[in-house]
């Protein structure tokens, strides 16, 4: 019993240790009110959609994933910046399959959608990925 008990306690002490590894909890996404889902309608067709096929929508997640990782920080000197380059809607991406097993995927900085005009152009805020149908990644440009 009292090994048991010690087991639990260091294993319990081990917890936040995780989070020094890397480990972090998964955010759900906020859900809104029942009203507001009241008045959404639901397409009839997506064909006018944007369609990724599943190495495609994988190969999008792990770059995703890598370039702007959950809770991560930018570093700027400016503040406002620095929120910006870390809000996933801040760029556009673009997703090429340049055959089965290579794709590549491509993040383009938009910082006005935050409402920042900059006097010079951003170095080095985008990025593209290779990465291979077992989601690898390959090479970074």
């Amino acid at each position: 019993m009292t090994r048991t008990l010690l087991s639990a306690a260091v294993l319990l002490g081990l917890l936040p240790g995780c989070s020094l590894l890397g480990y972090y909890k998964y955010e759900r996404a906020p859900r809104g009110t029942p009203e507001e889902a009241e008045r959404i309608h639901f397409p009839h067709s997506y064909a006018e959609g944007i369609h990724l096929r599943g190495p495609e929508l994988a190969a999008f997640i792990v770059a995703l994933n890598e370039f702007i990782p959950p809770h991560s920080k930018a570093d700027t000197a400016n503040e406002a910046l620095t929120q910006c380059l870390t809000r996933r809607d801040t760029y556009d991406a673009t997703v090429l399959k340049a055959n089965d097993d290579l794709y590549f995927v491509s993040f383009l900085p938009k910082v006005e959608r935050c409402g920042i005009q900059l006097q010079v152009p951003l170095i080095d805020a985008g990025a593209t990925f290779a990465i291979d149908r077992q989601g690898r990644i390959l090479n970074v440009l």
